[in-house]
């Protein structure tokens, strides 16, 4: 006689699968990777974008306080402001940036001696990009002095 014997069922052991609840636990856990992961990105794609502006701010405000170092004594004009818009257009401008966008330049030029053999004016230049999230947090502003001590260069205040 035959015996056949039974395959009778061993006990789990408790390792053999993952549980659901293990499953969703995990799923939880990548998913909030994934979100911080998704924020960084976020974060340094904003900051790309307003590195990007300051960049061109800084050489707009940079290539502005060239001209005004460059224009002779006698055309530079005393006015303007770094804070708004009232004395456009002669003391502000619109630079178009490539792959950028307007960056908006202003400036001012004050009379800081009283006139006399030597004549001091300071020249302030201020740029930022023009867009909501990017105005203050791409500011450049740069400041100087020229003075005039020849009056043949017609240095002396009318």
């Amino acid at each position: 006689m035959t015996r056949h014997r039974r395959c009778e069922a061993t006990p789990s052991s408790g390792e053999s699968g993952f549980t659901l609840v293990e499953t969703l636990v995990a799923i939880v856990v990548l998913i909030f990777g994934l979100m911080a992961i998704t924020n960084l990105m976020l974060v340094a794609g904003s900051s790309n974008t307003v590195a990007n502006h300051m960049t061109a701010a800084t050489g707009s405000a940079s290539r502005t306080m060239e001209e005004l170092k460059a224009t002779p004594w006698g055309a530079l004009t005393v006015g303007g402001t770094v804070t708004d818009d009232t004395q456009c257009p002669a003391f502000c401008r619109d630079d178009s940036i490539q792959g950028v966008g307007i960056i908006h330049t202003r400036w001012e030029v004050v009379q800081a001696a009283p006139p006399g053999p030597q004549t001091i004016r300071f020249i302030r230049v201020r740029s930022e990009g023009t867009g909501a999230l990017t105005r203050a947090r791409s500011r450049a502003e740069f400041t100087t002095f020229r003075t005039c001590t020849d009056p043949s260069l017609t240095c002396a205040l009318f």
